[in-house]
């Protein structure tokens, strides 16, 4: 995630996809999740070492053949949020780069 001076905060590189229905999103939602970063600690054997936002827009049109056939949209936004977890590292067992990344997991 980085903040423009002028729009504020955006993500790099982000992709935005239309989708028929919930198997479209389902395919979406997996090929995401294995690209996340997950290593085994003693509290838990896939612990996520990245945080995951996936952002569904619904839009509903609806035609008034009372008005001529013109439309107009409904929009909805829903943000899923999952959140690397924040483990204390005495208790983790973790060690080198899982314990670096459990440190800056707990600063963000």
């Amino acid at each position: 995630v980085r903040e423009h001076p002028a729009t504020g905060p955006y993500v790099e590189n982000l992709t935005q996809v239309a989708v028929k229905g919930f198997g479209d999103i389902d395919k979406l939602m997996v090929a995401g999740n294995k690209t996340r970063t997950v290593a085994s600690t003693n509290m838990n054997a896939t612990s996520s070492r990245s945080h995951a936002i996936f952002t569904l827009k619904v839009t509903q049109v609806t035609t008034h053949p009372d008005q001529g056939g013109a439309t107009s949209e409904m929009v909805a936004k829903i943000n899923l949020v999952d959140l690397a977890g924040s483990e204390r590292a005495s208790r983790t067992g973790a060690s080198g780069q899982t314990l670096k990344e459990g440190s800056n997991i707990n600063q963000s």
